[in-house]
């Protein structure tokens, strides 16, 4: 008795090779989230903490501050610690995502993290009670991501907020975003520096931010219609922040400069005025009271970076091309007097987004990678249209100066020509012959 199993062999393999494929496809998705969710800078934990020590700022301290070695401020600072402990021990969403996922005796600790979040009544909280104010309002919140893309626009320095605001001062390393401090309101940093951005939460658990990064988006292009189609572009924010450094090494060294005149001035002018034997060098004077070449030549450098040549342009745009490639961004715009708001993510350098009639809109470049550009203003009423018209139509004008400057030329000399010839004419009609005696 001969069976044949091939057929059921067959529908097995059939069966195996399908099962292998949907695994194949999920494990490239899942890696695909994973990655996309690595590459973007997650503010969540920052804001919850910093939420939570507004709240130790409002109900502990006396006068805004939270120190431990300064009276009456010992609660508010145990509270303030107590707020980055509880956020280390409930994780984030990234934290709890694969916990989800694994064994049961993972699922039995999850059991026992839920009971401890529910519980803010036990011996650890009885012996530090403004620990318990921590502890009640981080289990209010939800945890969830914060990505830089939800912030609103970015504020210039100085940073201005109340008592009980929290600031977060971050630092760029190695273009990376980095938390170098949680700060009170009242003893925020007041300045920038360069590379820095402050992420701050206000008393409402409202969050703001202040940015170093001064760079602007630019409008092309404002067509009408049912819907305004507004082109912008960001083709240069390498540019700009360049020409941002440089101006602010440029003050930097200035103050410095400043600094040292006011402080040795004088006392290098006295030592000038002596004996030959003891008065400072010439060379040594010169660099000390006056500007040195290469301070010269930097000067000039700025300048030319202000008013770049086209070829340095295109550079700078074929590698913001490739940066672009890496990083996407959200175009962002809202009514200028609040309202409903926009969102359109890009993956290049420009967008085109479409906007309602008779509105005056601030639209920003967001990013997950960082604070963004600042906002412009895009003016959809009819006056501003005309001005926008205007100065599109005088800005290619003067694309091409050298050909408005030489149709001038050309115009002033016929003109001229003109003038000659018909003097002439008229000369050569009113001298009368001379006669021959």
């Amino acid at each position: 008795m001969h069976l044949n199993f091939s057929n059921g062999t067959s529908c097995r393999r059939r069966q195996g090779t399908w099962g292998c494929s949907w695994l194949v496809a999920t494990l490239a998705l899942a890696l695909l989230l994973c990655a996309e969710a690595v590459s973007s800078l997650d503010l969540g934990p920052i804001v919850r903490v910093a939420q939570c020590r507004s709240q130790c700022l409002k109900r502990h301290s006396l006068d805004g501050s939270c120190e431990w070695w300064r009276h009456g401020e010992t609660g508010c600072n145990e509270c303030w610690q107590q707020c980055e402990t509880l956020e280390k021990q409930w994780g984030s969403p990234k934290e709890a995502a694969p916990a989800s996922a694994s064994a049961s005796s993972s699922n039995g600790s999850l059991q026992n993290q839920q009971q401890q979040r529910a519980s803010c009544n036990d011996d650890e909280y009885k012996q530090c009670p403004s620990c318990r104010t921590a502890c009640e309002y981080r289990k209010s919140q939800v945890v969830e991501q914060y990505l830089p893309s939800m912030l609103p626009a970015p504020h210039r320095a100085p940073v201005n907020l109340a008592k009980n605001d929290v600031a977060v001062l971050m630092h760029k390393v190695r273009n990376e975003w980095r938390v170098f401090g949680y700060y009170p309101g009242t003893r925020a940093p007041s300045s920038l520096r360069h590379d820095e951005w402050i992420v701050a939460v206000v008393e409402d658990g409202g969050v703001v931010h202040f940015s170093w990064e001064e760079w602007l988006p630019t409008l092309d292009s404002l067509k009408e219609g049912p819907l305004f189609e507004a082109t912008i572009s960001w083709r240069d924010v390498d540019i700009q922040l360049k020409r941002q450094t440089l101006l602010e090494q440029k003050r930097f060294n200035d103050r410095v400069r400043q600094f040292f005149l006011e402080k040795y001035g004088e006392k290098v002018l006295e030592w000038r005025n002596q004996d030959e034997d003891t008065a400072i060098p010439e060379e040594v004077f010169r660099r000390f009271f006056f500007r040195r070449r290469d301070q010269d030549e930097s000067g000039k450098r700025l300048d030319d970076t202000d008013n770049p040549e086209p070829s340095t342009l295109d550079s700078e745009d074929e590698r913001n091309q490739s940066q672009v490639g890496k990083e996407s961004f959200v175009v962002s715009w809202e009514p200028e007097t609040g309202g409903l708001m926009g969102n359109q993510v890009a993956d290049s350098n420009f967008a085109q987004i479409s906007l309602l009639p008779g509105t005056k809109y601030l639209v920003r470049i967001a990013s997950n990678e960082g604070p963004g550009s600042f906002p412009i203003e895009v003016d959809t009423r009819p006056s501003s249209i005309q001005v926008f018209q205007l100065k599109k139509n005088f800005v290619d004008a003067m694309v091409y100066p050298w050909a408005v400057l030489a149709a001038s030329m050309c115009a002033a000399i016929i003109v001229c020509i003109a003038i000659i010839v018909k003097l002439c004419r008229r000369t050569a009609k009113e001298i009368e012959p001379l006669e021959v005696v």
